[in-house]
This record gives structure tokens, sequence and C-alpha cells, in this order.
């Protein structure tokens, strides 16, 4: 007989609290392993969006240095991270400076005036404009202008913006919203999500786990393929595809929050069509309809018969399958977001058009698709000095005085056009139309700049054609390209041609940010040009030798100097001066980051001041050391030995 089994008791349940203290136990583990893991990421770096604007550091005087931010955007294109748009970094100072009118204008890369250096872009025409208009105050125009970028990411920047005391936005937006970071056709596809959704894909994509396994499996860009064309998802899209009206749909939308933005913080706006090459450039996209009715339109436009040419221009680009221009609908949305809120409206759009003889806007204000020809830009800022007759008192102009403002071409004299800065742009422009969707459809466009550069190169000498061949290799830097004028200028400079080199120097200066190495070497290097043209230098010229000093010690103090420049141009301008002592440990600082012939050339420097202060042995000591072991520059350190004997012949 089986003994009876022990009868085993049902286990008495947990109480409902601690079932709940458990599971609530258990679903935290993973959180809070997520939450260190995030937490040391972000310590290491990962995470989050940097701002748009931030403050660089303190002068002595009290005020702080503020600056446009260029890598700001990069986390936005989390599709293609080694490819990423940008701004241009712009320095300026916080608090405003009283008697100031700051107006920062908020866009894409037209806003920041591409192709365009940044003396001739549309904001240097605005401030000119603006100066001429109110000579009682000194007026900044800042442009926030942000390549590759849909509306979504600027709606973050206008709230970085309103704390840096803006009086006046400018909205140039609207062109990008197909092919744009967080743009409906992109290569991220996210622009398609629900506007409301698109924060929180923007805080998820700020995750610090999320961008550090990113980061781990990323490929690298193709350097072959333009920024925009490393966006494409898709490059046909039919003119009845629901992503046009989802593009014009995010636009309102996103302008809308920038303009509630700005509203917010007390600060008035101008909103502004973005302009588009409706009679020069062909269809981009593929499909017969589109053709036939550019055809059409250039016909009209050769038989004198704008009103009906503007018609079918338009029509062929809202039928275009690749919209890489705004289309009617995008231009109706930003209509429809300024009449909303009732803030002065500027249809540069239709400005354009007025001002084209084909009915449409084509080559004479464009550049390319989207992109202001140098005309473009002053024209852009004038129809926004009108526009500012809409504005409070406080910023109003005087619709007579808009309307006697100098033609564009003064302008662009005084701000400094040049035929270098146009052999730059036509260089950009014959790369732009060497892509080969470009090629295909606007083959003259590319035959035409290509003429353009290959003739102005025939002009020039053969040391400013490799100055400028060289440039052309040259990457994007704080948000900019190093000025071809500076190249050029120094190419001038080797051929003893000391007056036009100081001319394109002084031009350099103005298309480069203030606090940085690139200012300081064009400051140095145009007064070093005026020195040697007057024989000495004037009181305000030291003065300005001064002010770039202090502005290279700050970078020193704040740690931004990495390539030992700042350290030789404040160096050098203390040389200037004639300050041999104060040079030294400057030159000093900087011999040890420096290579090829720029360590020559601090060298040649550092031995001038030690000969200048009776340092004989420490500058043989230098001059020693080179011929020993600087290679191939080793015969320059011997002329350096022969002119020991003799330093009043050193070159500065």
């Amino acid at each position: 007989m089986t003994p009876p089994r022990p009868e085993i008791s049902a286990p008495t349940p947990l109480p409902t609290w601690k079932r709940a203290v458990f599971m609530a136990v258990t679903l935290a583990i993973p959180l809070v392993a997520l939450g260190v893991v995030e937490g040391v990421l972000r310590l290491a770096g990962w995470g989050g969006y940097p701002a748009f604007l931030r403050t660089a550091g303190r002068l002595p005087s009290g005020a702080s240095v503020a600056l446009v931010e260029p890598a700001a955007s990069k986390p936005y294109f989390f599709a293609n991270p080694t490819r990423p748009g940008y701004a241009e970094e712009t320095n300026f100072l916080m608090p405003k400076p009283a008697g100031t009118v700051r107006v920062f204008i908020v866009g894409e890369s037209a806003a920041k005036g591409y192709p365009q250096p940044r003396n001739l872009s549309m904001q240097s025409f605005l401030e000119a404009m603006l100066g001429d208009i109110w000579p009682d105050r000194q007026v900044e125009v800042i442009s926030l202008g942000t390549t590759a970028v849909a509306s979504f990411p600027l709606v973050y920047l206008v709230r970085d913006a309103v704390r840096y005391e803006p009086d006046l936005f400018v909205f140039y937006v609207g062109n990008n919203e197909f092919f744009g970071a967080y743009g409906v056709a992109s290569i991220n596809a996210v622009g398609t999500l629900p506007t409301w959704a698109l924060p929180w894909m923007r805080g998820l994509r700020g995750l610090a786990v999320v961008q550090a396994v990113e980061g781990l499996i990323r490929g690298k860009a193709d350097e072959s393929r333009t920024l925009m064309e490393q966006m494409f998802a898709q490059t046909v899209i039919p003119a009845d595809s629901p992503l046009r009206a989802a593009a014009a749909r995010n636009l309102e939308a996103h302008l809308g929050r920038m303009l509630d933005t700005a509203a917010a913080a007390g600060v008035p706006a101008v909103v502004c069509t973005t302009a588009a090459n409706e009679a020069g450039l062909a269809p981009l996209g593929v499909g017969d309809a589109a053709a036939a009715r550019f055809a059409e339109g250039t016909r009209l436009a050769a038989a004198a018969d704008p009103a009906a040419a503007r018609n079918a221009f338009l029509e062929a680009r809202d039928l275009d399958t690749m919209p890489w221009r705004p289309i009617a609908a995008t231009e109706a949305a930003i209509r429809r977001a300024a009449e909303a809120r009732d803030v002065v409206f500027c249809d540069v759009a239709e400005v354009f058009r007025g001002l084209s003889p084909e009915g449409a806007t084509g080559w004479d204000l464009l550049d390319d698709h989207v992109h202001l020809s140098l005309r473009g830009q002053a024209e852009m800022a004038r129809a926004v000095v009108a526009s500012m007759a809409g504005l409070p008192e406080r910023l109003r102009v005087d619709r007579s005085r808009a309307a006697a403002l100098a033609d564009w071409r003064a302008y662009a004299e005084r701000l400094g056009a040049n035929e270098y800065d146009e052999y730059r742009v036509n260089h950009t422009l014959r790369t732009l139309f060497g892509v080969p969707f470009m090629k295909r459809t606007n083959a003259a466009a590319l035959t035409r700049f290509d003429a353009a550069c290959q003739k102005a190169e025939a002009r020039m000498t053969p040391a400013v054609r490799e100055a400028a061949r060289e440039w052309q290799s040259m990457r994007p830097h704080a948000g900019g390209l190093r000025p071809v004028t500076g190249m050029v200028a120094k190419a001038m400079m080797r051929e003893n041609r000391i007056a036009e080199a100081e001319r394109f120097y002084a031009i350099a200066q103005t298309q480069v940010p203030d606090y940085t190495s690139w200012y300081l070497e064009y400051v140095y290097f145009r007064l070093a040009c005026r020195e040697r043209i007057a024989g000495g230098l004037s009181e305000a010229e030291r003065a300005e030798a001064t002010a770039a000093i202090g502005q290279g010690e700050f970078l020193l103090r704040r740690g931004y100097s990495q390539t030992g420049l700042a350290e030789r141009y404040v160096g050098r301008l203390h040389q200037l001066k004639g300050e041999w002592a104060e040079a030294i440990p400057f030159l000093e600082a900087a011999r040890g980051r420096l290579v090829n012939e720029d360590r020559v050339a601090c060298d040649q420097a550092l031995v001038l001041s030690l000969v200048k202060t009776g340092s004989q042995a420490a500058a043989e000591a230098i001059v020693a050391d080179g011929e020993a072991n600087a290679g191939r520059f080793a015969p320059l350190y011997g002329r350096m030995r022969a002119g020991l004997t003799a330093p009043a012949a050193t070159d500065r």
C-alpha cells in the first residue's frame, strides 16, 4: 500500500503592495541600468544638442563674446553625420552694445548668402543699407543661415536666438522642405511624421545611447557626392505626391512656431518668400510635362510675352519631379503663416519676378536653383528694407528713404566685390552643375561657368593662378571657406605687388569672423603692407594692431588655439608695433606647433626679435637647429644666419 503523500499547502500570495513593489523593481532595473549608461556616455561627450548660439568667454571689459556655432546642426543629420550641414561662425558681443540694432536672418544656405562670400551676402547688403538709413545707430545683421536643413531644426535655432537680444528677425526659409535634414524626402525620412511627433523624434535622437550606437555603426560619407545629393531618399516626386502637401504642412507649422517664439519674446519679424530660378533653370527631374512647359515659357519670353511666360515657367517648376526649388504650395504656406500672425510680409519671390524681363526669375538674380546672385543678394536686402515700413516705430523705415538707396552696384563695390570672388562663385557653380543630374538637365550652365573660370584663370599671373587652384582644395572650417582673396593677396606679396595685396587682405579680413586666427592673419598682413607702402603705421593702424592683439590674447586665454597660428600672429602684430620683447613668448609658443613654411616664417620672426633685444646666442641656437633638422628648409636657415649680422635687412 502506497503511503499517502504529504499535503503541500499552497503558497501564501504576496500582498498587493509587495507585488507592486516587486514589479516596479523588476521594471526599474533595466531603466536604471540604461540611465547609468546614458549618464556615463553624457560625461564622455555623447548625447544632447549643442546650442546654435553660445557664449565663448568674457573680455577684460566685462562684455562676453558670443558666437553662432557652426557644428550645432550636426545631430540633425543622423542619417549622414559625417557630412552635416553647418552655419557660418559669426561673433558678436553680449550684452548688446548701446545704440545697436541687432537683426538675425533665419533660414538655410540661401539665407547664409551661399555661394557669395560673407562680405557680399544678403546680411552685408542689409547691414550697409540700414546703416545708411540709420547713420546714428550701429547696425548688426547676423546670419543664422544653416546649410541643408528643413524648417524643423530652425525652430530650436530661434529658441536659442531670442536669448541674444535681437531687435528683429528676418525669416527666409522654405528651400529644403523636401531634401534637407528632417525634410519629407530626405534620407532620414522623419519629415513624413506628423508635426507633433517630430519633437519626440528629436528627443529620441538626442539620447547619448542612440548617438553612441550610431557612432559605432555609421559609414563614411561619399566625398564625390554633394551634401544635398546625399540627403536624397526619393529623387522622383510626382506633382500629385502627398509629399508635396506634407512639405507645405511642415513649413507652415514650423515657421508658425518660430514666429510664435519671436512674438513671445517681443521681437518683431519680417517673413519673406524664397526666390527660385524659374526662367533659367530647366526642370531637374524626369518627365515630359515639366520640360514641355519650360520650353513653352522660354518661347513666350523670347516673344516678349512675359505674363504668359511667367505662367508657363511656374507650372514647369511645380511639375518638376525633383523639387529642389520651392513650389507654389510651400510659397503659399509661408504666406499663410505670416498672415495668421499679422507680421510684416515681404514677397521676395514676387519682387524678383517683377525685376525679371522674362516674367519669372532667371539667371540675373539667381546663381543656381535657389541661391542668389550678387545682384540678388542686394535686391533681397532692398526688398526687406522696403518692407520695414510696416514695423513698429523704433524699427520703421521711411518708404522714401528706402526708395532713395543707391544702386546695387554701388553697394557691391563698397562691400568689396572683386574678380577673384567672382571666380570663387563661378568655380563653386561649375562644381555644382557638374553633378550628374544637373549636368544632364542644365548642361549649358556647366559650360557657362567653366568658360568663366577658364577666362578668369587666363588673366591671372602664374603665382596667383596657383593660389586660386590651391584654394579649390580647401575644406570649410568654422562653417566657411578660407577666402580666395587672402590666398591671392599672399601670392601678390611674393610678386611685390604690395598695394594690390593690401586691397585683397582688407577684403579677406571682412570675409572671416573676428576672434579667429584667420582674422589675426589678415589684419597682420594688411598692416604689414601698409607699413611697407607708407614707411610706418599711423596711430589708427597701431590702435588696430593693439585691438587685434587683444582678440588673439582672448583666444589664447580661452584655449581656442590648437595650431599655433594665433600665437604667431599676436607675436607678429607686436613686432609691427616695435614691441620686440613682447613678441618673443608668443613666437616661442607658436614654433612648437607649426610645421614646414609656417615654422620657418615663425623662426625668422623670432630670430629677428631675439637679435633686436640683444639675445644673439638664442637667435644663433634657433638658426643652428634649423640648419641641422629642417630638412629641405635648411637652406632658408642658412640665409637667416647671414642676416644675423645685418638684422635691419631681415624681412618682417
